[in-house]
């Protein structure tokens, strides 16, 4: 009989051990479980999070161009005062052509400034004298600089394409056709990068058209002597010359005047002492 018992109590020991085996296996997957269903919505709310944030956008790209014209009360000054404003603000003088015609000291002056400083520089140079005229434009041409890089990277990638197949081609036909196929994309990619670099040139440097001018003081007109003046001028001159010469003739014939004088004295003298035989 004992030795019936002690298999007995060893069954029974091990039947009751084993719930709570089982329990302590499921507890685990349970757990997990409840894990995963907390941790499930963290891949949505990043999602949420990501899609909340703006996608960037490319920088603006604006040109702005002008015109500006002046009528300033003194040429000099003003041209120095430009000088001035064109170093503060950054800017640099491109072309220049001055003038002084019809009354008017002009001159013509194409700027090249900065677009933060394009608006400042205007205001400052309308001060300088009254404004004539005053004409201000901008334009985006962020799309146009995006379409152009885009067609410029297109070219350059369908270039390199073509110089494969040239380095792999031996047909001479086909080597030709594939010649003349690069030769036409490379004008066309050309022509694109100058689009580019034009767009890039007038976004980084505004165009401003600055004329000014002042009003020169009326001259008094000449006095203009009649046709026959200059006649009369050389009559005077001509009868001063002749009356010059008769007095140095007379002056040459004084030895005759002082004879004949003497013998007219000399008939009267005779005349007094002899009454009677005259």
């Amino acid at each position: 009989m004992k030795r019936l018992i002690y298999p007995v109590l060893f069954g029974l020991g091990l039947a009751g051990c084993s719930p709570t085996n089982k329990e302590t296996t499921e507890a685990p997957v349970t757990e997990s479980a409840d894990n995963q269903s907390i941790s499930a919505p963290a891949p949505r709310q990043v999602a949420t999070a990501a899609s909340a944030i703006p996608a960037p956008t490319p920088a603006s790209n604006v040109v702005y161009q002008g015109e500006l014209d002046l009528a300033v009360d003194d040429f000099e000054q003003a041209s120095d005062a430009i000088d001035r404003l064109l170093l503060r603000h950054k800017s640099y003088l491109s072309t220049a052509h001055e003038t002084r015609a019809n009354g008017q000291h002009r001159q013509e002056m194409t700027l090249k400034v900065l677009p933060t400083e394009f608006a400042a520089l205007v205001a400052d140079l309308g001060k300088l004298g009254r404004i004539e005229n005053k004409d201000i434009s901008s334009a985006d041409v962020t799309a146009d600089m995006l379409q152009a890089a885009t067609e410029v990277a297109t070219k350059q990638a369908t270039e390199a394409k073509y110089q494969q197949l040239l380095a792999q081609t031996t047909n001479p036909a086909e080597v030709r056709r594939l010649e003349e196929q690069a030769r036409q994309l490379r004008l066309n990619l050309a022509t694109d990068q100058a689009r580019l670099q034009q767009f890039s040139a007038r976004s980084t440097w505004a165009t401003l058209t600055l004329r000014y001018f002042q009003v020169l003081p009326e001259v008094a007109p000449r006095v203009v002597a009649p046709v026959f003046a200059p006649q009369f001028l050389e009559a005077f001159y001509h009868g001063w010359s002749f009356l010059l010469s008769v007095l140095v003739v007379l002056t040459n014939l004084w030895p005759l005047f002082l004879l004949g004088g003497l013998c007219v004295g000399a008939v009267r003298w005779w005349r007094l002492r002899h009454p009677a035989a005259g």
